[in-house]
């Protein structure tokens, strides 16, 4: 991961982006250890969580999530997509 990858993520699960990226723990929860029925972030594969997102931006889901999460990471770039999955995968399930 390249350095400060790690606080970029924390930084846009947190407060987003200046685009219409809404924060990762409104859904996720904090520490993004899941909300409901909506899962776990927290200690899960970098290489999982960045094709996950890679997927969504790409319409490449199906189901309900892909319609709620599709918008979200729209505007997201990929070094976003990477920062985020550093974070994620940092954090203790």
């Amino acid at each position: 991961m390249p350095v400060g990858s790690v606080e970029k993520g924390r930084q846009i699960a947190e407060r987003g982006t200046s685009g219409p990226t809404t924060r990762c723990e409104t859904c996720h929860g904090p520490g993004l250890k899941g909300l409901a029925d909506v899962p776990n972030l927290a200690g899960r594969s970098p290489s999982y969580l960045v094709r996950q997102l890679y997927d969504f931006q790409h319409g490449m889901r199906a189901g309900d999530a892909n319609e709620l999460m599709k918008p979200i990471v729209a505007s997201l770039t990929m070094g976003d997509t990477i920062a985020l999955a550093a974070y994620a995968a940092s954090l203790k399930p």
